[in-house]
């Protein structure tokens, strides 16, 4: 069971879809529940881009970076667990540039860095491992619990939850303001340990 003090339901289990450096409100509605499951059985939606894709913000303001998958043979029958990222572009080292350089000088990178390097090696290959490499991340900043256990809950689907935006420092502000919707490692390197407290207001 999940004993962080940002829980509100113990006793139920949210299942959410896999997310690709998930977002504020994301984690901010995970926090509340007992328990999580991450569903990857779930069928492949090129619509639904979260999975490979997120938005953080830099000196030049949002920017969006997208991991590329190999084409299976059948989008429509390819299930999430089965999703394999590309090596195209050696994004790995794109992506860990744009971060370094969106959040280089934020009061907690240094802090965090290491613990979130490995995930850009480039050796995952498949999507759904690289998700969960970074959630694990994301979940031991945040102090969000992992919880497989076997006892029966109740579920509650992802779109039950309701979060809303709360301001907290961000180092790109003076230049843009407050921007919401961003990935959490914005939360994390902004706030550090204040974090938990930012995604309890959210809820409240």
């Amino acid at each position: 069971m999940n004993s962080s003090p940002l829980v509100k339901y113990p006793d139920i289990n949210v299942v959410l879809p896999p997310v690709y450096c998930g977002s504020v409100r994301y984690y901010a509605a995970m926090a509340q529940y007992g328990a999580v499951t991450i569903d990857i059985t779930r069928r492949f939606n090129k619509r639904d881009k979260d999975c490979h894709r997120c938005v953080i913000e830099g000196p030049n303001g949002v920017q969006r970076l997208t991991v590329p998958l190999e084409k299976p043979q059948e989008w429509r029958s390819t299930r999430l667990s089965d999703v394999k990222v590309s090596s195209h572009g050696e994004w790995w080292h794109v992506h860990w540039g744009a971060i370094c350089s969106a959040y280089g000088r934020t009061p907690y990178f240094e802090y965090y860095a290491d613990d979130l390097r490995p995930t850009y090696s480039g050796d995952i290959e498949l999507l759904v491992d690289l998700d969960a490499a970074i959630d694990r991340f994301c979940r031991g900043a945040l102090g969000i619990g992992c919880c497989n256990s076997t006892e029966a809950y109740n579920e509650v689907a992802a779109g039950a939850t309701s979060v809303k935006d709360i301001p907290y420092y961000q180092i790109w502000a003076s230049r843009f303001g407050f921007t919401p919707g961003l990935s959490v490692l914005d939360l994390i390197f902004n706030m550090g340990p204040e974090a938990p407290l930012v995604l309890r207001e959210m809820t409240l």
